[in-house]
């Protein structure tokens, strides 16, 4: 729904880039922009800003905020979900001229300076420029769901909420071999700064950085450890329950408040069906839209309107991928989940609410393959260059049991970081803000916390809260492939299609041309394939020739 950029630098055509990195953005929607460009330092500082965020709609607010009480200059993407509750708190001590988040943001970090990003309840990334100390801060939320990228080509600082914005500035478009080698055979998203693109960085989760026109430096302003420990000293085992069943309820209140309409996806899993006998039981219950696809199986769950995703839905969103993807897709899930956006767009709603947070933190058993993140067994089909560049993942972590570790890695190294993305990026570009009231700080901390307290399994933790609190079964998920249906109806040609170029483009080098083809015919003719490999050399060959 919105979008930001900058640009540190002193040549004289800086407004002129600023304005064609915001054009890349206007897509988020809307026709509200915004420039600001000062002196920085020995060198110019510009900020921009498309979109508005859900919360401020209505608001008669522009962005970047120059507030001239704190004497900061802000820039913010993404909901703030507590800020008329900061609000409260601050205006003992300032004077509010606008209800908008950004304002808040602003007196937050004039009031804690840093201290105030974890007081800030919500996704968002954010950009903040002190005019009196002449230090630019960047951030970006606890779990990352809102991206903010950055690059220092020829000595110029670039940032944005979206990669090709930094393209559009000048930036090489480059696809590093490196990381794409180390996906294609490892399933590694990289470390937590890397991307796919050569010389382009994200600011990792939870972290900020400081810009002073001479140097960065950055720090976690967010550590989920320090929240683990205080949890464990500071509360007894039937506080911390409550503590769950609270925050539950509580998390579904907060990311509401300020939504007219919402669109549900009611699925299988439970934690979308806990999701919704929360929000229906609510106050605010008369905001809920429900709908549904036909991936999944509702069995005995509440009516949903149902969204169909024909081979032309899936081959079509397909083909408009390479305009806007920025990083890999995981399967037939993805496409699905981007024609039920543009279709709940289309009939009226803004924000989508996901139960996304439960369904992986609160589960007890990973296979036995994604505990070495080895998905891809057999290397022969890539090339020898390709298997050489490709690095097996190695990680340090504080949790010495398994399933904590590999909690943990998929927090913040592995899929869930690749999946809130995007789930982000592909609503955003649907023209929809999607919120995961469950992927809370405090309930994810209590993930880790709970089964050592209560010396009782994650899965059987959150059954029993189900059963007790709803009455309600937890059900098994079930989901239906959608894979016979598009092949039959097309889809089969497009993916040979786009395997063709792949094979005698300016990849082929990446590839043993035989095996490629060998892919190929044999998903063609219905023999077995390892569909994740499939996936991935579709990701690669639309990324490859994208704009």
């Amino acid at each position: 729904m919105s979008g930001l950029a900058g640009i540190v630098d002193s040549s004289i055509d800086l407004e002129y880039r600023l304005a064609v990195m915001l054009r890349s953005l206007e897509h988020q929607g809307g026709n509200e922009r915004g420039f600001w460009v000062s002196s920085f330092v020995e060198t110019r500082l510009g900020l921009a800003h498309c979109g508005k965020s859900v919360g401020e709609l209505e608001e008669d607010v522009r962005q970047p905020y120059v507030d001239e009480e704190t004497q900061l200059v802000v820039t913010v993407v993404g909901d703030i979900y507590n800020y008329r509750e900061l609000r409260r708190r601050l205006q003992v001590h300032y004077t509010f001229v606008t209800d908008s988040s950004v304002e808040v943001v602003s007196k937050a970090y004039h009031r804690w300076g840093e201290e105030c990003l974890v007081q800030l309840n919500g996704v968002f990334a954010l950009v903040i420029y002190d005019r009196e100390k002449d230090v630019l801060l960047l951030a970006r939320d606890r779990f990352g769901v809102k991206p903010l990228y950055y690059s220092t080509h020829q000595g110029k600082l670039y940032f944005a909420s979206e990669v090709r914005s930094l393209f559009a500035a000048g930036v090489p478009r480059r696809m590093s071999v490196e990381q794409w080698a180390g996906y294609m055979l490892y399933s590694s998203y990289g470390a937590p700064y890397a991307t796919f693109w050569e010389g382009v960085y994200q600011l990792p989760a939870g972290c900020l950085m400081r810009y002073n026109g001479y140097s960065l430096s950055d720090k976690c302003w967010y550590n989920l450890q320090d929240e683990i420990w205080e949890l464990l000293a500071g509360y007894k085992a039937i506080e911390l329950s409550e503590m769950f069943a609270a925050e539950v309820v509580h998390s579904i209140a907060r990311s509401m408040s300020d939504v007219t309409i919402c669109g549900l996806r009611v699925t299988g899993r439970i934690e979308s069906q806990l999701l919704y006998m929360i929000a229906a039981q609510g106050q605010q219950s008369w905001k809920i839209r429900t709908f549904t696809g036909d991936i999944d199986y509702i069995g005995q769950q509440p009516l949903a309107s149902p969204i169909w995703v024909t081979a032309d839905d899936a081959v079509k969103e397909l083909e408009q991928m390479q305009y806007w993807l920025e990083e890999p897709f995981d399967g037939s899930e993805s496409v699905v989940r981007m024609a039920m956006f543009r279709q709940a767009r289309h009939n009226g709603v803004e924000v989508a609410f996901s139960g996304m947070g439960l369904d992986v933190l609160w589960q007890d058993v990973w296979d036995s393959t994604e505990q070495i993140y080895n998905y891809i067994v057999h290397h022969d089909i890539f090339s020898r260059d390709i298997v050489g560049w490709a690095t097996r993942p190695v990680y340090e972590c504080v949790f010495g049991r398994d399933t904590d570790k590999m909690r943990y890695l998929d927090l913040y190294y592995e899929r869930i970081p690749h999946i809130l993305r995007f789930f982000d990026r592909s609503a955003s570009e649907a023209g929809l803000c999607v919120r995961m009231p469950f992927l809370d700080g405090h309930m994810v901390a209590l993930s880790f916390v709970l089964p050592a307290i209560l010396r009782n399994s994650r899965s059987n933790i959150f059954k029993d809260y189900v059963e007790q609190n709803y009455h309600a079964p937890v059900e098994s998920i079930k989901t239906m492939s959608l894979m016979p249906m598009w092949c039959d109806g097309g889809l089969k040609e497009w993916v040979c299609d786009n395997l063709a170029v792949l094979r005698s483009g300016r990849l082929r080098e990446w590839f043993n041309p035989e095996q490629l083809q060998s892919l190929c015919d044999d998903f063609y003719n219905n023999r077995k394939v390892d569909i994740v490999l499939l996936w991935k050399c579709i990701s690669l060959q639309q990324l490859s020739s994208g704009r």
